[in-house]
């Protein structure tokens, strides 16, 4: 995982464009771009980054991010192995804001659409129907040329707009603050978190891959990340115990292990602080959802 690069992902004739984006693994790069953008994934799982929000992603995830918001999908682990046979699918669709103009917005046509417009800024994941019903148009819009593509992508944004199944991403006081000298420090730093979240990691040893002091290193981390590094990394493991809980394989003791915590009381703290649950509480929780679902 890299930090933002800036990227331009519309030329200044295109209004929006579609992409079905297949590969062995999501782009690696974490990044932003001046377009909104609308992201199903149809295949594949792993960790989204979104600003400051971490959390998995699985098939079905769809998420609509703002204007330079930063953000990544990184896929799993074994999807990056040289043997894998393992494959993802993104539905992504990026568009323009002068599709939506500011005084078109002001209209009360619009006004669901306007706050839509708004909460993108921090990412909005949604769940539920609204998904499913996404795809569907994703798929459609594929087959869909001229004045034609456009009706669909605005039938696409009002059903997401009168979505009540959503979730903000990126805390309120979260801002972009990246700038160009820090992509290849940033990325050495994602890139070892996920590499080694399973085993101790060393805040003298991250520090030191950059040149810098402990206390500088952590100076420098805060402000980008807009939480201590050590609540990243926590956050990094809490998602991959989510996982482990909800497969059933492991027992609690061992996912916090697993996960790289060498105290179990330690591992059901940071779960309660991040999630508000204990892992006990997570897994019943899943576990009654499945029975109903069933």
């Amino acid at each position: 995982m890299s930090t933002p690069s800036i990227e331009k992902t519309l030329t200044s004739k295109e209004t929006f464009v579609f992409k079905d984006l297949v590969g062995p693994h999501f782009n690696p790069i974490w990044h932003f771009h001046p377009e909104f953008q609308i992201s199903y994934i149809a295949e594949g799982e792993g960790t989204r980054f979104v600003g400051d929000h971490v959390h998995n992603f699985t098939v079905g995830d769809l998420v609509l991010t703002g204007p330079n918001l930063p953000h990544l999908w990184r896929s799993d682990a074994p999807y990056f192995e040289p043997d894998s046979t393992l494959n993802t699918r993104g539905l992504v669709i990026y568009f323009d804001h002068d599709l939506l103009s500011g005084s078109l917005l002001e209209r009360e046509e619009f006004y669901t659409i306007n706050k839509l417009i708004e909460n993108a800024y921090r990412g909005i994941e949604f769940y539920g129907d609204t998904p499913g019903q996404i795809y569907k148009l994703l798929l459609e819009i594929a087959d869909e040329r001229g004045f034609k593509r456009i009706i669909k992508l605005l039938e696409i944004l009002d059903i997401l707009a009168n979505s009540k199944e959503y979730t903000l991403l990126a805390s309120p006081s979260y801002t972009n603050s990246f700038k160009g000298g820090d992509s290849e420090k940033m990325s050495m730093v994602y890139d070892y978190v996920m590499s080694n979240f399973k085993n101790r990691i060393s805040l003298d040893e991250v520090a030191g891959m950059l040149n810098m002091t402990t206390s500088s290193f952590c100076r420098y981390f805060k402000p980008r990340a807009n939480k201590t590094f050590t609540r990243f990394v926590n956050e990094i493991r809490i998602g991959h115990a989510r996982k482990l809980l909800l497969e059933d394989n492991f027992n609690i003791s061992q996912i916090s292990y697993e996960c790289g915590f060498n105290a179990l009381s330690n591992f059901n703290r940071q779960f309660k602080a991040i999630t508000e649950l204990s892992p006990h509480e997570y897994r019943q929780m899943f576990l009654e959802i499945q029975s109903h679902d069933g």
